[in-house]
C-alpha cells in the first residue's frame, strides 16, 4: 500500500549545521594571482589600444580600469567562502558570495566520479572531484581545490558508499 506521509518542517536539520571542510589555501592564492595576472593583461591592452589608436577623447574612458582590482578580491573572497562537506548519506558544496549555493548530492544517487586535473592544479598539487548524478549527462558539480590524495580518498569514499548503497 502506498503512503506519501507529511514531514514535520520543524523536524529538519538546519542548513548551518552542515561542517564545511574549507578549500585548499595554494587554490585560493591560485585563483587571486591567476585573476590578477588576467587583469593585468586586459588593462594593459585596454591602455594601449585606447592611447594608441583611438581619439584623445576616449583616453578620459580609461578610469574604469579602476574598478579592475575589484575580480581578484571578489575571487579570492568566494574561494575562501566555498567548501564541501561529506556525510554519510550525501556530499555538499557550498559557494558564491552574493548568491549563495549549496548543491548537496544524495551519495545513492551517484553516478560517476572522477578526479580532474589541469596543468595549475598538478603544478600546485591539486585536483577537483567531478560528481555525476545519475540520470544526467553533465557533472552536478565539481568540488576544485583539493589535495590530490584528499581527492582520491574521497573518491574511494564515495565509490565505496556507492557500491555498498547500489
Amino acid at each position: 500500500m502506498f503512503t506519501n506521509l507529511s514531514v514535520d518542517i520543524a523536524q529538519l536539520p538546519a542548513i548551518q549545521s552542515i561542517d564545511f571542510v574549507p578549500l585548499e589555501r595554494r587554490y585560493v592564492l591560485a585563483q587571486f594571482v591567476l585573476v590578477l595576472v588576467w587583469m593585468i593583461v586586459v588593462a594593459v591592452v585596454a591602455f594601449a589600444v585606447v592611447w594608441l589608436f583611438l581619439p584623445e577623447e576616449w583616453r578620459r574612458g580609461l578610469s574604469i580600469l579602476v574598478v579592475l582590482p575589484v575580480f581578484p578580491a571578489l575571487t579570492y573572497w568566494s574561494c575562501q567562502r566555498s567548501g564541501y562537506a561529506l556525510r554519510e548519506h550525501d556530499i555538499a558544496l557550498r559557494k558564491g558570495i552574493f548568491w549563495r549555493k549549496q548543491i548537496i548530492q544524495p551519495l545513492v544517487r551517484l553516478q560517476h566520479i572522477e578526479v580532474a586535473r589541469g596543468p595549475v592544479d598538478k603544478y600546485l598539487e591539486l585536483a577537483g572531484l567531478r560528481i555525476f548524478s545519475a540520470g544526467t549527462e553533465t557533472e552536478t558539480f565539481t568540488i576544485p581545490g583539493l589535495n590530490v590524495a584528499t581527492a582520491e580518498q574521497l573518491r574511494q569514499r564515495l565509490l565505496d558508499a556507492q557500491s555498498t548503497q547500489g
